[in-house]
């Protein structure tokens, strides 16, 4: 190895959102002639790796978690179905993804980068979007304009009495609001989220105006996930809600936090709207749950 030149080549997973724009990047860093018309793909990314025997590659990937989401089932389904016409196996394989199983898009691509059966050196060092940060977090401090309490026994009636005033949500989940709902609703937590890190919050102007749910360093240290901000039917078209998101991502930031990112079910053209409105991008990520909706992951910076 000591013979060999080092290429020392950075991607940032923040500036691609298709399997074709890391391919595209891949080439131009790596490939000896970016000029040559290759077809985006595992196989050719294989191929411009063996072009590397007569170098180490040093591959410094940053912002790798935010890629993992972004070649994530959603994708890796998409890149198998695009290919089904030429490669019938891809098929099963594209089958597996919709039900979140078997290698991610991700995992594949850098086991091949990883390779040692093929003759080619590259280290490859993923880097997280992670920094140093004290989150010192204080829910009260969420909204600007609102008192801030978190759910509890005293106020889930008057967040039963939100939800019945927002039915075309619950009509889409396939749900009928009750009390049993608001206490579930309650305890909800994703598997991967420390269950101290969940909020949901009520905000009064003294009668309920909002409701949020949010999971703090999830689905990575340095981000929060906003599952929902819900209002009163009769707030809803005067930016209230949009203001309502501005403090809580102004109080993220102010933490330390360096993303927001929010799901919304698919088809939930309201819900797309407002995140949109809202400066949050799309991430080519889906994922599939228990009540078998489709929900759609967004981001937003934060710094």
């Amino acid at each position: 190895m000591e013979n060999k030149i080092t290429k020392e080549r950075v991607i940032d997973g923040v500036f691609f959102n298709s399997f074709e724009e890391f391919f595209d990047l891949i080439k131009l860093l790596i490939h000896d002639d970016y000029e040559a018309e290759i077809e985006p793909s595992l196989e050719n990314l294989l191929m411009i790796m063996e072009g590397q025997k007569d170098y180490y590659v040093l591959l410094t990937w940053e912002n790798a978690d935010l890629s993992k989401i972004t070649f994530g089932y959603e994708m890796t389904a998409q890149y198998y179905e695009k290919r089904m016409d030429t490669h019938p196996e891809y098929r099963e394989l594209a089958e597996m993804a919709h039900k979140q199983l078997g290698r991610t898009l991700f995992g594949l691509i850098t086991d091949i980068f990883m390779d040692k059966e093929h003759g080619y050196n590259c280290e490859l060092l993923l880097v997280d979007g992670l920094r140093m940060a004290d989150y010192d977090f204080d829910y009260h401090k969420l909204s600007n304009t609102y008192d801030v309490e978190l759910i509890n026994e005293d106020n889930y009636a008057d967040v039963l009495e939100l939800y019945r005033d927002n039915m075309q949500y619950f009509e889409q989940l396939g749900i009928e609001p009750d009390l049993e709902l608001v206490k579930k609703d309650a305890q909800r937590c994703p598997k991967d989220c420390d269950p101290k890190n969940k909020y949901f919050v009520v905000l009064r102007d003294p009668d309920v105006v909002g409701a949020a749910r949010i999971y703090l360093h999830y689905p990575r240290q340095d981000a929060v996930w906003i599952d929902f901000i819900m209002i009163p039917n009769e707030m809803q078209g005067f930016s209230y809600g949009s203001e309502m998101l501005r403090d809580m991502l102004d109080e993220f930031a102010r933490c330390g936090f360096m993303w927001a990112e929010a799901g919304y079910a698919k088809g939930n053209r309201q819900a797309e709207k407002f995140w949109h409105r809202n400066w949050f991008v799309d991430l080519m990520s889906e994922t599939r749950e228990e009540d078998g909706l489709v929900y759609h992951h967004m981001i937003r910076g934060l710094q």
